[in-house]
């Protein structure tokens, strides 16, 4: 048989499949002539057809050196090169084809989609373009370069190209899908849908669509539906560990937690270096307060990802609120390399400052954060908490009323708002009381009108259920006054229950925790959910001890669980809410008829005092009166700074005036712009700055032995002290304090009624200068108060534990009749 008729006949076996019989002739040719380059050729495409890639390179490029003038021969060796996964050497033979024939399309289409995936995008669309020039119709040439302008952020284009392909081939999932996700980046999210549900109708195993359709869903709180397309997804790609992921990430917004945890463990199962698990799962264990858990894992996230921004921020989240502010601070830095413009993370670093007390360079960054984004909320808030500590109340609450308006579903910036008006001299009663029922009017009246009745027995005489709910169970000032209750009930007529809303338990936690029949913590439940475990433990007086102070569960409260709720010691004003029933008080803080219009609660009013209070068991022994060592008397503040309005300033100012030996000390966050705010301040007024010593917050014990260097301590006003006033009082030192019109302008002043000291209380700014100075001027008066005021406080009603409580237990029974007879 002659070599044409050979390959002739072996070529139409070739083209019948019939592969077996070819390759006999191929080589029956070549037997004849071994450089024969039509056959080396034929032979070599035969090979690539059967997946002999490597024979396939070594055949055809035989046929090259024996015959270099054939486009063919060039092509077939770039795609044995292209299955092979030898990128370059096959663009290097297309590109060869090409110079032989240029007008090959196959050859620019394939060059196309070798550059795309090597991540040349430019070079991809260039031979791409060329190919669809050359042949309009190329539906693979065209769906490809729609892939380079997705990837070039082209998306008008890109979404044209998938538009023309799907005119002509309609029935093309992949297409449907891709043109789907450039709908999507658009923001064109109906349409999205419909490609996606168009992708699902063509494939319904389409994992791809399923997925995007159910990550669409999810954005839209349709987590039922979302959970559908994530199972789907799944059911198509069981061992794609993305779609375990995502069903994960929908069971955690449904707080399904433990399936969630099941599914980002079976996707490390399938992969362990899966990134986006590591970080979901970190996620997970963070919001459940696992902090070393989470924390490990977002390690891992972050070296197998360390380019990922999310992964960065969450484990800045994890060491956060392990209050591990220094590695926090350096994760957000990371953040802010990657991506410079990121709000949050400037928000972020700018809570961080404060809480390290940086209120400059806390300023710093949210102004940074706004410049990015004017209607960010967190910034604006958080400004105002570092203006409100360096006592700037009129700017502090500017930030915080934008910071709510701007984020007008976010409940906390509203309560922080309310929070400072009870510090600002310049808001009447009446507007600040508007202000709190406005706040409960959007957040919190909606929640109460659809709370379903209570089925508590009614009997009034029965053993009660009184739960209290804080996020103050761990060192805290407020425990001074709760701990001696909780460690005083009693316990055959009322059961105790402590919701703690606390994310990192203390010592005082664990005390907390010994002196509650049930401890339930919360800091990890929603409102709703919370509320339904309070409404499974049957309470009946449900007492809220924070307020509209930061961490509040008030919308808890809202959802009305207990048929009583109260409001006490944590919070100096009302809640605004129509579904606390009562707040306590006593007739010093609030005189009976005089403030009960300001309050939506109704006020019980205890006998003698409102409190008590259990002092340090640390706290030092009562030191000597200190002006007989000093030779002068020095003056002391110890609360917080943001009650220390200009006003007080001018007043201590005219004190240290008219006592021109004495000194103040100030204790606060010191920053730069503090001490120079202070120090000119004090110059304006005649009064050198050598005279004020301002002294950084501290330890408790050591703010204890700070107190001890003063003589006489000066309470702020409008927003009086209350923690400060009794440890000021425990260790010897008397306070003058100015009482006004409202609780928090009288509630610290309690404490000097029950311990008889009436002439220490102020009603003027005026009379607060002359009783601090009479006092100051009679040192043998100081000296016997000093030694005496200790055991005074002993022996009154504020350290009578035991009668405290059971005031207050009278006072929980009366409101339990009440609603039994109601």
């Amino acid at each position: 048989m002659l070599i044409d008729q050979a390959i002739a006949q072996g070529m139409k076996h070739h083209q019948a499949g019939q592969f077996a019989d070819a390759e006999k002739l191929y080589r029956h040719a070549l037997a004849i002539e071994p450089d024969n380059a039509h056959a080396l050729h034929l032979l070599g495409t035969l090979a690539l057809q059967v997946g002999q890639c490597e024979t396939a390179v070594e055949l055809i490029r035989q046929a090259i050196r024996a015959d270099r003038s054939q486009a063919a021969f060039h092509a077939n060796l770039g795609e044995a090169y292209r299955q092979l996964k030898q990128a370059p050497e096959a663009i290097e033979s297309y590109r060869a084809a090409l110079k032989l024939q240029p007008d090959l399309v196959h050859a620019h289409a394939m060059i196309g989609a070798l550059e795309y995936e090597q991540g040349h995008l430019a070079e991809a669309a260039t031979s791409l373009r060329e190919a669809l020039r050359l042949r309009p119709e190329e539906a693979t040439a065209r769906t490809r370069l729609g892939h380079v302008l997705h990837d070039q952020q082209q998306l008008p284009e890109a979404e044209l190209c998938y538009r023309r392909v799907l005119r002509s081939e309609p029935d093309l999932p992949d297409v449907q899908f891709s043109l789907g996700c450039v709908l999507q980046a658009q923001g064109k999210l109906d349409e999205a849908v419909a490609c996606y549900q168009a992708a699902i109708a063509l494939d319904p195993r389409h994992a791809d669509a399923h997925t995007n359709q159910g990550v669409l869903l999810q954005d839209q709180q349709s987590h039922d539906r979302a959970a559908e397309h994530f199972r789907a997804a799944l059911e198509a790609a069981p061992q794609r560990a993305s779609a375990h992921t995502n069903l994960g990430t929908n069971h955690q917004a449904c707080d399904r937690f433990a399936e969630a945890e099941s599914c980002y463990r079976a996707a490390l199962a399938i992969d362990p270096n899966y990134g986006p698990a590591h970080c979901a799962l970190g996620s997970l264990l963070l919001s459940q307060g696992q902090f070393d858990a989470a924390l490990a894992s977002l390690e891992l996230a972050t070296r197998l990802e360390p380019n990922s921004v999310q992964n960065h921020a969450q484990r800045a989240a994890a060491l956060q609120a392990q209050r591990k502010f220094e590695q926090a601070s350096a994760a957000l830095q990371e953040v802010l390399r990657l991506d410079p413009t990121n709000v949050e993370a400037h928000a972020n670093l700018g809570v961080i400052c404060n809480e390290r007390g940086q209120r400059d360079q806390a300023i710093a960054h949210c102004r940074r954060a706004i410049e990015i984004d004017p209607a960010a909320a967190l910034p604006h808030n958080t400004i105002a908490v570092a203006l409100m500590a360096l006592g700037q109340m009129d700017e502090a609450i500017g930030y915080a009323r934008r910071a709510s308006a701007l984020s007008p579903a976010a409940s906390p910036h509203h309560s922080n708002l309310l929070y400072m008006l009870n510090y600002h001299p310049g808001f009447m009663p009446a507007e600040v009381f508007e202000e709190h029922r406005r706040w409960a009017s959007t957040y919190a009246d909606p929640l109460t009108a659809q709370a379903a009745p209570h089925a508590n027995d009614r009997s009034p005489e029965r053993r009660l259920r009184i739960g209290y709910v804080s996020a103050h169970f761990m060192e805290h000032a407020v425990n001074f006054f709760t701990e001696p209750i909780l460690a005083s009930h009693d316990h055959e007529q009322f059961e105790v229950f402590c919701y703690a809303h606390v994310e990192q338990a203390d010592e005082t936690t664990a005390r907390l925790r010994r002196f509650a029949d049930r401890w339930r913590d919360i800091a990890f439940l929603g409102d709703e959910r919370a509320s339904k475990l309070v409404r499974r433990d049957g309470i009946d007086i449900l007492v809220d001890l924070t307020g509209h102070i930061g961490g509040n569960r008030l919308r808890l409260f809202a959802h009305k669980p207990a048929p009583v709720q109260v409001t006490y010691i944590g919070y100096q004003n009302t809640t605004g809410m129509r579904a606390i029933d009562y707040r306590m008080t006593d007739a010093w803080a609030d005189p009976p008829g005089t403030t009960d219009a300001n309050y939506t609660e109704k006020l019980v009013r205890l006998p003698r005092s409102f409190f008590c209070y259990q002092p340090s068991g640390d706290a030092p022994a009562v030191a000597p009166l200190p002006a007989l060592a000093n030779g002068h008397v020095t003056f002391g503040s110890f609360n917080a700074f943001p009650k220390i309005t200009p006003q007080v300033l001018a007043t201590w100012a005219e004190l240290l005036a008219k006592m021109p030996d004495s000194r103040l000390v100030i204790l606060g966050n010191v920053t730069p712009s503090l001490v120079e705010y202070l120090h000119h301040t004090f110059e304006q007024r005649g009064v050198a700055p050598r005279r004020l010593t301002l002294a950084d917050r501290r330890p408790r014990k050591e703010y204890l032995q700070l107190m001890q260097t003063v003589d006489i301590a000066l309470d702020p006003f409008p927003f009086n002290g209350h923690t400060t006033t009794c440890d000021a009082l425990w260790q010897g030192v008397p306070v003058v304090t100015l009482a006004g019109a409202t609780y928090a302008s009288r509630f610290g002043s309690s404490a000097h009624v029950n311990l008889g000291l009436r002439e220490l209380i102020a009603d003027s700014p005026q009379q607060y200068v002359a009783i601090a100075t009479e006092l100051a001027n009679d040192l043998d008066r100081l000296r016997l108060l000093r030694a005496s005021l200790r055991e005074r406080m002993a022996s009154s009603p504020l350290l009578d534990f035991a009668g405290f409580t059971r005031h207050l237990e009278a006072a929980y029974r009366t409101m339990w009749r009440d609603w039994c007879a109601s």
